[in-house]
């Protein structure tokens, strides 16, 4: 009775479109890791926000922040791509990147006044998160690293920004 459903064609045509529909579905879906992928690779750009944007980043503190984000940037370009510490530094730029949208956010969305308060706390901020990640991360970021620390750190600058 089961072989004799295999021999009608209405079954093989389901077959095939099941088959078809599989190969479609895992198509859709290494694209979709591809892409995802690709865009975990590539930071996004700052937002812009009409002529403002170049006199909200020209300060101290967030241009660190821009040459720190380089550094990390370097220093992933020398680690191997398919690492654990790769992966990790990736992360740990996102998140910097994070920081730095806040920042920006912060500043395009108070007064002078305001900036100044911001980027007199952040200064002292900013320049304790260098010195933590140039003493933390070396030539290399290996299981030496204390990423937690670096991580405790991120937060607290986080923290000075959203005050």
């Amino acid at each position: 009775p089961i072989l004799s459903v295999l021999t009608q064609p209405w079954c093989w045509f389901s077959l095939l479109l099941l088959i078809v529909l599989l190969l479609v579905a895992a198509a859709l879906v290494s694209r979709s890791r591809r892409h995802a992928e690709q865009m975990r690779n590539e930071l996004p750009a700052l937002p812009i926000r009409r002529e403002r944007a170049h006199e909200l980043t020209a300060s101290a503190p967030f241009e660190a922040l821009q040459a720190l984000q380089e550094r990390l940037a370097e220093l992933q370009r020398h680690t191997p791509s398919d690492s654990t510490d790769a992966r990790w530094l990736q992360s740990f730029r996102n998140d910097l990147r994070n920081v730095m949208d806040d920042l920006y956010w912060e500043l395009s969305n108070g007064s002078a006044a305001q900036h100044e308060v911001l980027l007199e706390r952040l200064g002292l901020e900013v320049e304790r998160f260098e010195r933590t990640v140039s003493q933390r991360l070396t030539a290399t970021i290996s299981g030496t690293t204390d990423h937690e620390t670096l991580r405790r750190q991120l937060e607290q600058l986080r923290r000075s920004i959203n005050r």
